[in-house]
């Protein structure tokens, strides 16, 4: 029998070398491809099918305070709150129900005050297609702090076959 050489003994170190090469290459690809935003998945919503527009008309302080003296029979009445969200010319506008509102301070103390009168209402968001979802989420998130539960992003209806 023939003794081992003593320059075998390296050619040992030579494999294991190739693979924490290998494993070290796994490592960056699975770090590479993995993805460490927040899931859609986590937002409390559901997807509603998007509502006939309306026009737009000015808030005035009949409607507020008639919405104000039907607060209690409101209060029970499980109601869509629909928030469409429009771009113009000027930026962003807001429109819940039939009324114009045009800024997001103004839209949130709307919904402070209808989160009075109308706490267990569904809101639904229903944007534009140019409107981003920073947008969109941050007009979710406002309706969520002002108590909310239900709510919910339109889509557009599927087409008919």
């Amino acid at each position: 029998m023939k003794a081992p050489s003593p320059h075998r003994a390296g050619s040992d170190e030579m494999a294991m070398t190739s693979m924490i090469d290998v494993v070290f290459l796994l490592l960056v690809f699975f770090v590479w491809t993995s993805s460490f935003d927040k899931p859609e998945s986590d937002l409390a919503s559901r997807v509603a099918v998007s509502p006939a527009p309306t026009e737009p008309t000015e808030p005035d302080e009949a409607e507020s305070k008639a919405t104000e003296t039907s607060a209690t029979f409101m209060a029970n009445r499980r109601e869509e709150l629909v928030i469409r969200i429009l771009a113009g010319p000027d930026g962003l506008r807001y429109q819940v129900g039939a009324v114009a509102i045009p800024d997001a301070s103004q839209l949130r103390a709307k919904l402070k005050r209808l989160a009075t009168l109308r706490r267990n209402s569904i809101v639904i968001i229903d944007p534009d297609d140019t409107i981003t979802a920073e947008k969109c989420i941050e007009v979710f998130d406002a309706a969520r702090s002002e108590g909310f539960a239900n709510v919910l992003f339109a889509v557009d209806a599927p087409p008919e076959p």
